[in-house]
């Protein structure tokens, strides 16, 4: 049997993210005091936001990351798990259970790929578990719809059918219940979500010097994913596109405990990616278009500090750094 190519590439934690593959632990929820239980869905303040599919989980965050780390091994690959908890605990600073699994088929994912490379800045596709203040545990994540409508490919592509009913499926026995509490909208614009730049050099040496300048910065990647190689598994032609996922903990820890859904959009994804012309490109997310989103609220100087370092992480890539 053929060697299959190296999907992804994972580094040494960052004091900002533990970065591990884990197993199902349990089968059942998490046990409550006699007496006690967790607030119901409708007792709880059922999270909202633009693009966002949110079930209740029967389990704690650690038992609902774990269960859904299980079911994208069964169907692709778990790419990374981020606590951002033990993050927050890193640099001093406390967070509720807020637990980010990144993963997924690349079945699903390359036929949204092939219509648009950019929508690879948002795959895999992102799983967070959250306790809230009301001590309910939420599972979220991207609808296809959302992810594709940032880069503007409609919503009712085929190409979304496999990741829609894919992700569903995950995120329905990851959380032990058969509906979402909340359905993901399409973003009303794609505009200045992706703040793009020329490279000078191929998809795999900018994603070297965004590593490069990662390090430089004392940050190493949590992630690094090569789609076109995830695409050839299942015997699809993606041109050369990659992104790479990395994280800081002071910067990220502020955005979380304004909106702890900013989890979903944490760590920072770069993207590379070689268009139909043969020209490479590099981009980032514009962080001030996901604040929005989250509607986090007190952060401009950590938003400001965040737009530099990508700014200059890109720049990097683009060989203008």
């Amino acid at each position: 049997m053929p060697r299959m190519p190296r999907l992804f590439r994972r580094t040494h934690a960052l004091a900002t993210a533990t970065v591990l593959t884990v197993a199902l632990v349990g089968c059942g929820g998490a046990d409550q005091p006699d007496g006690e239980s967790s607030p119901s869905p409708a007792e709880a303040q059922v999270p909202q936001v633009d693009g966002m599919i949110v079930h209740a989980s029967e389990y704690d965050v650690d038992e609902t990351a774990a269960r859904v780390s299980t079911g994208l091994e069964e169907v692709g690959m778990v790419a990374a798990t981020v606590d951002h908890a033990a993050g927050a605990e890193s640099v001093g600073e406390e967070l509720r259970p807020t637990t980010l699994v990144i993963g997924g088929s690349p079945k699903a994912g390359t036929p949204i790929m092939l219509e648009d490379q950019r929508v690879g800045v948002d795959l895999p596709q992102k799983y967070l578990a959250w306790e809230d203040e009301a001590g309910e545990v939420w599972l979220g994540y991207n609808s296809v719809e959302y992810v594709a409508g940032r880069v503007g490919i409609a919503g009712d592509s085929a190409a979304l059918d496999g990741a829609r009913s894919g992700s569903a499926g995950i995120a329905a026995a990851a959380s032990g219940t058969d509906e979402p509490v909340t359905e993901g909208t399409e973003p009303t614009s794609s505009d200045g979500y992706l703040v793009e730049k020329i490279s000078d050099v191929s998809v795999a040496e900018a994603i070297a010097r965004y590593e490069a300048a990662f390090d430089a910065q004392d940050l190493m990647a949590v992630a690094t994913v090569d789609h076109a190689a995830g695409a050839a598994t299942s015997e699809a032609d993606l041109r050369p596109t990659s992104v790479t996922i990395v994280g800081n903990p002071t910067l990220g820890t502020a955005l979380l405990q304004s909106s702890q859904t900013f989890g979903l959009d944490l760590p920072v994804r770069f993207l590379a990616w070689e268009d139909a012309e043969g020209v490479v490109r590099v981009a980032h997310p514009d962080f001030r278009v996901l604040a929005e989103r989250h509607g986090a609220s007190g952060v401009d100087e950590t938003l400001t500090m965040i737009e530099k370092a990508t700014a200059m992480f890109t720049d990097v890539a683009a060989g203008k750094g």
